[in-house]
C-alpha cells in the first residue's frame, strides 16, 4: 500500500520560518522567492539555490543538512 506524503520541501520548510538559526534564514528566503521550484526533487531545488546565493557555502550547507532532515521526517 503506498502513502501520499502531505507535503513537499517547501510546504515541509515553512515551518522554520522566523526561527533564528540557519534553516530559519532559509525557509524566509524560500518562502518570499517566487521563482523556487514546485517539484519535490534536490537537484532541481540545489541548482536553483546555488544560482540564486552565488555559490554560498552557508546556504548550500543549510540546503543540505535541510533536505536530509526534510527526508528523515517522510
Amino acid at each position: 500500500m503506498s502513502h501520499s506524503i502531505p507535503w513537499t520541501f517547501k510546504t515541509w520548510i515553512a515551518e522554520f520560518d522566523n526561527v533564528d538559526l540557519p534553516i530559519g534564514d532559509l525557509a524566509h528566503d524560500i518562502l518570499r522567492d517566487p521563482d523556487f521550484p514546485e517539484e519535490d526533487h534536490f537537484g532541481a531545488i540545489h541548482e536553483h539555490l546555488y544560482t540564486k546565493a552565488g555559490g554560498n557555502p552557508a546556504v548550500m550547507e543549510a540546503f543540505t543538512c535541510a533536505w536530509s532532515y526534510y527526508l528523515a521526517t517522510r
